[in-house]
This record gives C-alpha cells, structure tokens and sequence, in this order.
C-alpha cells in the first residue's frame, strides 16, 4: 500500500520505473507513440464526423423513399400491387399494405446510435409530408436479421409495412477504413521496428567489446558498420583500443628489459659475496640482494598482470584446490570447503597468481586459512578467511596500492614487497569482477572475490 502511494506521489519515479531500459524499446515507444496517437485522432475525426455524416445521409435517403411510398399508398390504396413492384425494382424497399389496422408498438425498438439516426430521418421526413395520424408521425422500427422493418400508421386506417436490407443502412466504408489504417499501421510499425534493430545492433556490438576489451580479451578490430555516427564511433573505439595495447606492450616490454638488466648486476653481486670469506657483514648483504631480486620478481608479476590471456573452461574447485596443494612454501594449514565444482570461463595463469598471492599473504600472517566457495546463477564468490591480525578499516582501501605497506617504516625484513593485493584486484579486475575486504568470522581479515560465471 505505501508503495503505492508513493507511486502516486511521484510519478515521475513511476514513469521511470514503467519505462524500458533498453535502447530498443524505448525507440520502438518512440516509433509507437506517434502511430497511436495518429489512430486515435483518425478513429475520432472518421467516426464523429465522416461516419455520422454517412449515416445521416442515408437515413434520410431511407426515410424519403419510405414516405414517397406511403405517399403513393394514401393517394391510390387500391393500386397496392403495382407500388410493390415499383417499390421493388427502384427502390429494393419490399412493401406491404394491412388495411383497417393499428399499431401495437411505437417508435424504435431499443435505443442505439443506429436507431437515433433512423429515428430521426422518420420523424422528419414524415412531418414534412404530413403523413401522420396525430401531432407525431406514428411508427415502429427494429432491426433484426440484417434487415430494417418499419411499420407506419396511415390516415386512412391501415398499416403500410416496409422492409429493406440492413446494408442500406451502414456504410462497408467504416469497417474497411479502420482495418486498413490499423493493418498499415502495424506493417509500418514492424518494418521501423526492424530497421531500428538493425541500427543499435552495432551499439550493442560496441558495448560488449568494449566490456570485453576492458577485462583484458581481445576480440579484434571492431567491425564498422551501421549509421555515420555509429561508424564514427566504431572507428575512434578501434584506434583507442590499438594505443592501449600498444602502450601496455610498451610497458610491459619496458619492464621485462628493467628486470632482466638488474638481475645481471644482481647474479654478479650474489657470485662475489659467495667467493668472499663469511661474516655479517656478507650475510646482511647476501639478505638485501635476496630482498631486492624479490622486489625486481615482484614488480614484474605485477606488470604481468595486464597481458593478453585467452579464457578457458576450467573447474573452479579442482583448480582451487591445486593451488593450495601446490602453494610454494605453505606452514600453516590451508582448509577448503568446496560446495560443487562448476565449469567457469578464467583466464587460468592469471588466476593462479592472484589466488596464490592472495593465500601466501594469508599464510604468512596467519596461523590458519578457510577459503570456501559460493556458486549462483551469474556470479562465482571465493571467500578467503584467516585468524591473523586482519587490516584496519581505514586502511582497507590503501593496501591495493601498488608498494604500499601497513608499517609505515617500511620495513622490508618483514617479507613480501608490497605488490601482493595490487596483482590481486588487477587479475580480479581483469576478469571483470570485485574485491572486497572485510572483518572474518574468526578474528583476522576476510577477503571475497567475485568473478562472473560467463
């Protein structure tokens, strides 16, 4: 009920809400609107005016051969058989004539815009010719079996009986306007409606590439087609896709070269320091060149996060599950609570690392991990769970900056280089899903991702 009223209150909220969403049925209500509009005027102005112009028109048509005929009646009664017959072939009226008779019943037999018009041409046609009885022409009209009876009461006594098809009477013109304007109508209707599908087929097309293109698939050039703008709009898609690939190429390439040129000065460092003699001061150096070939590691897989990967139909449980019995340098348990194993489309190697980065992270703060799985219709949703010291809710946001760390010291002996949640949500990112993280059940952080089934 509140609904409702508010429905009523607002019904600019209403109309929204009542609208299509799509492009296409808001363009066929656009293309209807107008064809509607047209019927309604065309159906009032037709039957107002040309349909009750007709009708007039014949009705009194009608009622003058109906006088004409008791006319001829109350001048020669007795020449009956030949005004039969003249009523007959001029007329199509079949006339009968009952002397020293009365009517039973007056006027028409029900109340209907039919009889209003046929009503009306009687009663002035016969006033005009004073054929009547008392001050009111004095008659019966009814309609049945597609035939119009009409019984008259004459000054000399008797009852002139005329009988006519009903076609007479109401024009063809009517039922064959309305069907033709509705039929064309339609037939317009439908052939805007598919040309505008033809139309938003190429904006339809444009969308789903760029939503693929931004998860990181790579389609292809664009196919230009439809209207100039839509052409226009296809080609500046096609060379905006060609300068992000080619800069993330680039950069790519860029940091390939970057890490392959430090792990050279890096390998000749290590190889001095293993043929000095030992000490704390070759260990502490030995430890900053671990740290810093971790870091060059690191920063490359964060850069090969956003190369090109096809899908593949993988699934999801048994590929969750060899990753925690493959997680390279695993001490705390890792518990997994699958509930099915459902095919799902992944880029494979890119999921691999962001759950591995993602578990590692868990492993090393905590002393237990339960990753469980959540399936729907539309989404797939990997719950990740730990005991450890969790994150602050005020710095849930920072911690997916690429090099950021909790200590504000920085301190790198605690491990890790401050990558591992960047490659996370850019692989989860990739696949077109979300990352959240939250409070856990059991006292550290919860992290959920969602990737789309399709």
């Amino acid at each position: 009920m509140s609904r409702l009223l508010n429905a009523i209150m607002n019904p600019k909220r209403l109309l929204r809400k009542t609208l299509p969403r799509s492009l296409f049925g808001r363009a066929l209500i656009i293309l209807l609107t107008p064809l509607l509009l047209v019927q309604i005027v065309l159906g009032y102005i037709f039957f107002d005016r040309h349909t009750e112009t007709i009708l007039r028109q014949l009705s009194t048509t009608i009622a003058g051969d109906v006088a004409l005929v008791m006319d001829w009646v109350e001048r020669d009664p007795k020449s009956i058989k030949s005004i039969q017959k003249a009523a007959q072939k001029y007329m199509r009226l079949d006339v009968n004539f009952v002397p020293k008779n009365t009517l039973e019943k007056y006027g028409a037999h029900k109340d209907s815009w039919l009889y209003g018009f046929m009503g009306d041409a009687l009663d002035e046609a016969l006033n005009a010719e004073k054929l009547i009885v008392g001050k009111k022409p004095s008659y019966y009209l009814r309609m049945r079996d597609s035939k119009i009876y009409i019984s008259i009461e004459a000054k000399k006594k008797g009852i002139l009986e005329v009988s006519l098809p009903q076609k007479r009477l109401f024009s063809r013109t009517t039922p064959l306007v309305l069907i033709w304007t509705t039929s064309s109508a339609l037939l317009l209707f439908l052939v805007a409606s598919l040309f505008m599908r033809n139309q938003i087929r190429p904006l339809r097309r444009l969308a789903e590439a760029a939503d693929r293109f931004g998860k990181g698939d790579d389609l292809g050039e664009l196919k230009i087609e439809g209207a100039l703008e839509l052409r226009m709009l296809s080609r500046i898609f096609n060379i905006m896709r060609a300068r992000i690939q080619r800069h993330l190429h680039e950069r790519t390439q860029m940091l390939a070269s970057v890490s392959h040129d430090l792990r050279t000065p890096i390998t000749r460092m290590q190889l001095q320091l293993a043929m000095m003699p030992e000490g704390e001061d070759n260990r502490l150096l030995q430890e900053d060149l671990k740290q810093m070939q971790l870091m060059v590691e690191g920063f490359l897989a964060y850069a090969k996060g956003t190369a090109h990967e096809a899908r593949q139909a993988v699934p999801i449980s048994s590929c969750i599950q060899e990753i925690i019995d493959n997680l390279p340098g695993k001490k705390n348990p890792i518990e997994f609570m699958p509930i099915d194993n459902p095919i799902i489309q992944i880029k494979l190697q890119l999921f691999n690392r962001c759950l591995t980065n993602l578990l590692l992270n868990a492993n090393r703060y905590a002393s237990h991990t339960w990753v469980s799985l959540k399936i729907n219709v539309r989404h797939c949703e990997i719950v990740v769970d730990d005991d450890g010291p969790g994150i602050p809710k005020e710095n849930r946001e920072h911690v997916f900056q690429p090099f950021y760390r909790q200590d504000a010291a920085r301190n790198l002996d605690e491990g890790g280089t401050g990558l591992g949640l960047s490659i996370v949500r850019d692989a989860v990112r990739s696949h077109g899903g979300r990352i959240r993280l939250d409070q856990s059940p059991y006292g550290g952080l919860r992290v959920v991702l969602t990737f789309p089934r399709s």
